[in-house]
């Protein structure tokens, strides 16, 4: 079958949309991971390196906003 017609199939415009719903709340999960490593490592940050590390995250922070805005 063409796939232009598989725009007026009702199921298979709704395995897509279930498709996409499940990659997106695995991508969240991935990110979830992530963010959860990422504090892990925070914690072993000696006091004395912790401003340096949260200016380096503020720059990669106010970098990721410039690029979404």
């Amino acid at each position: 079958m063409n796939p232009v017609f598989d725009i007026f199939n009702y199921q298979y415009v709704q395995q897509q949309a279930q498709g996409h719903h499940i990659d997106q709340i695995y991508e969240v999960q991935k990110c979830a991971r992530a963010l959860k490593d990422f504090f892990r490592g925070v914690d072993n940050i000696e006091p004395a390196y912790q401003k340096m590390a949260s200016e380096v995250f503020c720059a990669i922070i106010l970098d990721y906003i410039g690029d979404h805005s």
